[in-house]
C-alpha cells in the first residue's frame, strides 16, 4: 500500500490549516499547539502533504529557544495578526475577504502558486461554521476566477496581477512598490485594531 493510499491522520479542516501555517514556516510543534492536536499527528500529516507535493519540506520541529515572538511570524506586515490584516485589506482596496486573502498571499510571495492559492479558498471556507459537514472541495478553477475578479479591482490603483505559466501568479516590481505604499495604512489600521482588542 502507497502512503498516498493511507492518508493524513487528521481532519480535512485541521489539516488544511496546517498545510497553510507549514508554507509559512511555523514549526510542526507549534502547529500543533495552535490546532490543539499531538505533534506526531501533525507531523504525520504534514509527511502526507510532503510525499503528495502539497509542501516541499518539512518545517522545523519548533522555534529555537532563543527566538523573539516577531520572529516567528511570516515577515509580511510583523506582528499584526493575519485577521487583523485581512480586515484592513477588505476595506482598504475594497476586496471579498477571499480576494483579501489572495493579495496577503501575493504580497507576503516572489510568486503564488495555484495550490497555495487554492488552500486559501479551503481555507476559508472550512473555517466557516454554516460549511463545516460539507467534505466536498472547491474546484481548483476558482482560484483563476478569484484572481480575474482581484485583477479587475486591483488595476485601476496600479497593481497588476502578473501570470507565470503553468505555475501560478505574482506581483512585478512596479505593483509591488503601490502594494507597498498601500500596505502603510493596513500596518497603521492594523496596529491600532490590535491595540483595541489587547486594551479592550
Amino acid at each position: 500500500m502507497n502512503r498516498e493510499d493511507i492518508g493524513p491522520p487528521l481532519p480535512k479542516e485541521p489539516a488544511l490549516i496546517a498545510v497553510r501555517l507549514a508554507l509559512e514556516g511555523v514549526p510542526v510543534a507549534a502547529i500543533a499547539r495552535a490546532l490543539l492536536f499531538p505533534s506526531p499527528d501533525i507531523r504525520e500529516t504534514l509527511q502526507y502533504h510532503l510525499d503528495i507535493g502539497s509542501i516541499v519540506e518539512m518545517p522545523a520541529s519548533d522555534w529555537a529557544p532563543t527566538a523573539r515572538r516577531a520572529d516567528r511570524l511570516p515577515a509580511f506586515l510583523g506582528v499584526i495578526p493575519e485577521a487583523v490584516q485581512l480586515n484592513s485589506c477588505q476595506r482598504l482596496l475594497k476586496l471579498t475577504r477571499l480576494e483579501a486573502g489572495f493579495m496577503l498571499v501575493l504580497l507576503k510571495r516572489d510568486e503564488a502558486d495555484k495550490d497555495t492559492l487554492h488552500y486559501v479558498i479551503e481555507t476559508q471556507r472550512a473555517l466557516r461554521r454554516s460549511r463545516l459537514n460539507n467534505s466536498e472541495t472547491t474546484d481548483p478553477k476558482m482560484v483563476d476566477v478569484v484572481i480575474c475578479k482581484l485583477r479587475k479591482k486591483l488595476k485601476p490603483l496600479g497593481i497588476n496581477i502578473k501570470t507565470l505559466w503553468g505555475r501560478g501568479y505574482y506581483l512585478n516590481e512596479e505593483s509591488r512598490k503601490v502594494a507597498e505604499s498601500i500596505l502603510t495604512g493596513i500596518v497603521r489600521e492594523g496596529y491600532e485594531e490590535a491595540t483595541d482588542i489587547t486594551t479592550a
